[in-house]
């Protein structure tokens, strides 16, 4: 969709994922007229990582995010089991440390990987997920199924609490147009600082897996990105935008 300037002026955009992410959208936001604050609510931390058998033992690695590929690359620089990721935004972090993905899915959500990867993986083949602490286990239940599964964390979120008292402020003196979050543990984070029974919030989400998280709240998002990475969700927030000024006009 092709947008006049400044469709975002005057409005205040909030961006709760890890500052050293956010170059992408606060540029293209701000292109449009957007205020962007920076409040990541999540910090991530790497954790060692122990593969529960000897690596090799493995046909298949499974990353489903870009976080977990630096830390288990400190213990195994090298791999001899195929790789699969979640989707491009994952395959890109992998490649930079030189792994290179025999699958990649959409990154859409975990329970679409599960049939995108479902006739690529064989029967009985072994499978280690790397994943950070909070990731369900939706692909352990679902692969697990047909092939032999086990699980490995290699990072872990925590919540920001300085950051989490300046949001908090910021939404409840409503000064705000809408807040861009990228994973269910960015979702938690916030709501915990109403106790989980938070006021009616305005997300705006990367990806179904997130817009999930929001809607178990029994809210819903303004907008899901269709495409599910960075570019995806300032598209999405400029879309929600601008169709929000035209319904204005009739």
């Amino acid at each position: 969709m092709k947008h006049t300037e400044n469709i975002l002026q005057n409005r205040t955009l909030i961006c709760t994922y890890p500052e050293k992410d956010q170059d992408e959208v606060t540029e293209l936001l701000t292109q449009q007229g957007a205020t962007v604050l920076s409040l990541p609510m999540i910090e991530i931390h790497s954790l060692p990582v122990k593969a529960p058998q000897s690596i090799s033992s493995y046909d298949w690695l499974i990353f489903t995010s870009k976080n977990a590929v630096e830390s288990f690359h400190q213990s195994y620089p090298q791999v001899p089991c195929k790789i699969a990721a979640l989707g491009e935004r994952t395959a890109q972090r992998l490649r930079q440390f030189n792994y290179n993905p025999d699958f990649i899915g959409s990154g859409k959500s975990a329970h679409d990987f599960v049939d995108e990867f479902g006739n690529t993986l064989k029967t009985d083949e072994q499978v280690l997920l790397v994943l950070g602490t909070l990731a369900p286990d939706t692909l352990q239940q679902k692969l697990g199924t047909k092939a032999k599964i086990e699980r490995v964390n290699a990072y872990q979120t925590q919540l920001t609490h300085e950051v989490g008292q300046k949001l908090k402020e910021i939404i409840e003196n409503k000064a705000y147009s809408a807040m861009l979050v990228t994973s269910p543990s960015a979702v938690k984070s916030i709501v915990t600082l109403w106790d989980n029974s938070p006021p009616l919030l305005n997300f705006i989400s990367i990806g179904k897996t997130t817009t999930a998280a929001i809607r178990a709240l029994g809210m819903e998002p303004l907008a899901t990105a269709n495409d599910p990475s960075y570019r995806g969700l300032a598209e999405a927030t400029t879309n929600y935008f601008y169709t929000l000024e035209e319904s204005k006009k009739n």
